[in-house]
């Protein structure tokens, strides 16, 4: 896979800062997200997951990750070996950096699904990947629970809100027409997709109905600036809550 050059850059000023305050202690470095599917669009964030004998003192990391800032957004968390051969769910918390913020006991992509993510494709940096837990019974489960919480959440927001003004912000709409399905994906296929994934999985697999919406958050997400196909701002809310309503009952 091409990494693109704005992502080797920013990996290699964070592996820089590393090495000039840490050396010898950072055994991998590997990339999952957007990056590990072939897709990384304008706006993408670079996902990470940093591989340690010991996780450092967290005011190092908060000092590599600030020296290490670049224009795109470096997400992920830090971790040992023994962290990702186990089961996600039992370790807790560990040293994330997200959004330009750094915590030192944040739960961020700490899932099943990264741990799948990572096994199946990740993007290696540095070192080689080590044995990663996964359990597809397990992941087919935290998924289902995902829906009936976090999803239904945004279900419950979306009924009680302006749907002209939530039509009009771009990345919500896609943030929902895409996350959504591609929880469908693998519920219905036992395989993970990536969110230009589900957004051609609702296309070439759901039913018409779908399409519009489908198509209008596949080019949000690959070419921003694309002219919406929607009359009016709530219509095409109207779509995202009936969607997401749609493959809550599915």
């Amino acid at each position: 896979m091409t990494v693109p050059a704005a992502v080797v850059d920013l990996t290699d000023r964070f592996l820089a800062e590393v090495d000039s305050r840490i050396p010898g202690r950072l055994t991998g470095l590997f990339l999952h997200g957007s990056i590990c599917w072939g897709e990384f669009f304008p706006g993408s964030d670079v996902d990470f997951v940093a591989v340690w004998d010991d996780v450092p003192d967290n005011a190092l990391l908060q000092e590599v990750h600030e020296a290490a800032k670049t224009v795109l957004t470096f997400d992920g968390f830090h971790c040992t070996a023994a962290d990702l051969a186990a089961d996600p769910s039992t370790l807790g918390t560990r040293p994330v950096f997200f959004q330009g913020a750094f915590d030192p006991a944040g739960a961020t992509d700490i899932n099943l699904v990264t741990w799948h993510e990572l096994a199946e494709r990740a993007v290696d940096v540095r070192g080689e990947l080590p044995p990663v837990y996964t359990n597809l019974d397990a992941l087919i489960a935290y998924t289902r629970t995902n829906l009936d919480t976090y999803w239904r959440s945004i279900a419950d927001r979306i009924a009680t809100a302006d749907l002209a003004t939530a039509g009009r912000n771009d990345a919500a709409v896609a943030w929902v027409a895409l996350g959504a399905p591609r929880l469908h994906h693998l519920l219905a296929t036992r395989t993970l997709t990536s969110k230009s994934g589900a957004g051609r999985y609702v296309i070439d697999s759901l039913d018409p109905r779908w399409h519009k919406i489908a198509r209008e958050a596949l080019a949000i997400r690959e070419t921003p600036g694309t002219p919406t196909t929607y009359s009016t701002p709530t219509e095409r809310a109207e779509d995202v809550r009936d969607l997401l309503a749609w493959i809550l009952e599915n």
